[in-house]
């Protein structure tokens, strides 16, 4: 298949999608499983949130360089390799339900999908034009909500038939089916060139020079702490405050990321569309961002306070479907503004200020829960985190997208494409 057919980008942007929802079910699975163990009092919620954050720690310390490895090395090796590794590891979760190994299984599963999000964006920057990216990282994206959509149901039902071990043997071999594919598949693009004497000037380290940078990593913050909230604890908020079945809980979990996974899809297409029509990036991916995260705080609010189960799990879906609506503006923002010699390295930045914040989420939610014994403060936490640091960074600190980075020759940073320090 020829690397510049349409057909090829296709089955690139399939792959790419793919491996998102066998990340998300290889994060969802403990999630689905875990507060049975909770309940048995094995471990307390507040363990449990532990184990879930020392996985989103991991992958915070993986970003701080896997872009930049990426960049130097090419995602056709660290691709494959972050997903054998976490695949392995979550595999290997099977063997043990202690908290110690547990989570030290768990930090090996973050350690593999750090290199995922950073080698895919490299992948689309160096496969398809620059009017294509919202619609392109939007596929990207919609593979964790259709991971996270399929990982409730399936961990859940793996779960009763087969017990712990059974449901990360399986959700972690089904790593071994995408490499294989990725490995028939993938051609590598020739390096990118570096012809431009001034944007050759752009190394990783001076990205932090660019106000930009630090409202993605900001906005990034305050998008994945509301969205760790839902991936980690949606399936204990069912179980333990709407004390449903851990079956009918992977039906019911299921519908949210149902209706996420569609949304990542709309607000990819509706932000290209505007764009082709002569709106400014700034002003698309800025309105989607800071207009999706607003909504989902609302609608955070109002399930926090919800008495009916029903009308608490369509809130508890607006909010996730509102939240969705940002995501491929959000996680465009890098590749809309980075030369491509260091897309990956931008990306990198994006997804390690944003898990500093983000990979507390579980944790601080398990204590909440603990301190509160409800879900009412983990939701209006979350909502506020992302009221003032996604909407505040996206809409107030991120800049001009309109145009790429670049270095002055004299000062290393071309401020008018930052709408200023």
């Amino acid at each position: 298949m020829p690397s510049s057919s349409r057909s090829y980008r296709y089955h690139l942007v399939f792959l790419l999608s793919f491996s998102q929802l066998l990340a998300y079910i290889d994060r969802v699975n403990i999630a689905v499983v875990g507060p049975t163990l909770v309940k048995s009092g094995h471990l307390t919620p507040a363990a449990l949130g532990l184990v879930l954050s020392i996985f989103n720690w991991s992958l915070t310390a993986v970003y701080l360089f896997a872009g930049p490895v990426a960049d130097r090395f090419r995602a056709r090796l660290a691709y494959p390799a972050g997903v054998g590794v976490w695949s392995l590891a979550t595999a290997l979760c099977g063997m043990t339900s202690s908290f110690a190994p547990l989570a030290m299984l768990r930090a090996l599963v973050g350690l593999g999908e750090g290199w995922m999000i950073p080698s895919g964006s490299q992948v689309i920057r160096e496969n398809f034009t620059n009017e294509q990216p919202g619609r392109v990282v939007g596929a990207f994206f919609a593979g964790n909500k259709i991971g996270l959509m399929l990982g409730i149901p399936l961990a859940s039902t793996i779960y009763v038939y087969a017990g712990w071990a059974g449901t990360f043997l399986v959700t972690g071999g089904l790593g071994l089916i995408w490499l294989a594919w990725w490995l028939a598949v993938y051609r590598a693009p020739v390096a990118p060139t570096r012809t431009d004497p001034t944007a050759a000037r752009v190394r990783w380290i001076t990205l932090l020079r660019f106000r930009t940078t630090w409202g993605i990593m900001l906005g990034q913050a305050g998008y994945l702490y509301i969205y760790y909230v839902f991936a980690n604890w949606l399936p204990g908020y069912l179980v333990l405050q709407r004390h449903m079945s851990v079956q009918r809980t992977g039906l019911i979990g299921m519908i949210p990321f149902l209706v996420g996974a569609l949304c990542v899809l709309l607000g990819g297409w509706g932000a290209d569309r505007l764009i082709a029509r002569g709106l400014s990036v700034t002003l698309v991916r800025k309105g989607f961002s800071v207009g999706g995260l607003a909504l989902a705080t609302m609608f955070s609010v109002a399930a926090a306070f919800a008495s009916d189960t029903t009308l608490a799990v369509v809130l508890l879906t607006a909010a996730v479907g509102a939240m969705s609506l940002a995501t491929a503006s959000i996680n465009a923002m890098p590749i809309d503004v980075a030369p491509k010699h260091v897309v990956s390295s931008l990306v990198s930045l994006q997804l390690f200020g944003g898990n500093l914040g983000g990979s507390f989420a579980p944790i601080v939610t398990g204590l909440l829960i603990s301190a509160s014994g409800n879900f009412t403060i983990p939701l209006l936490v979350a909502g506020g985190v992302a009221l003032v640091f996604g909407c505040g960074g996206c809409g107030l600190v991120v800049g001009q997208l309109d145009h790429e980075l670049t270095a002055d020759r004299q000062s290393g940073v071309r401020v008018e494409a930052l709408g200023g320090r």
